[in-house]
C-alpha cells in the first residue's frame, strides 16, 4: 500500500507544548523510526515518501521502455 504509514505517538506526547514522540512505520516497506519531535516524524515521512515516488517512476519509465521495444519489433 504505497504512501500509506501507521504513526503510534508515545505517552510523553504534549501537543498543547509543540512536543511529539512515537514510533511511525511506512506500510509497504516495512521501514521504521522512533521519532522525539515532530520535525523528526515529517522528515521521515518525506524521505520515505520521494523514495516511493522515485521508485514508482522508475517502474514506470520501464515498462514504457518495454512497451515502446515492443511496438518497435
Amino acid at each position: 500500500m504505497k504512501g500509506a504509514f501507521v504513526v503510534r505517538l508515545g505517552p510523553g506526547t504534549k501537543p498543547s507544548e509543540d512536543h511529539f514522540e512515537g514510533w511511525a512505520e511506512e506500510v509497504d516497506s516495512g521501514k521504521e523510526v522512533k521519532f522525539h519531535s515532530l520535525d523528526e516524524l515529517v522528515r521521515f515521512l518525506t524521505e520515505r515518501f520521494q523514495m516511493g515516488l522515485t521508485t514508482e517512476r522508475r517502474e514506470e519509465n520501464s515498462l514504457n521502455e518495454i512497451q515502446s521495444r515492443e511496438e518497435d519489433s
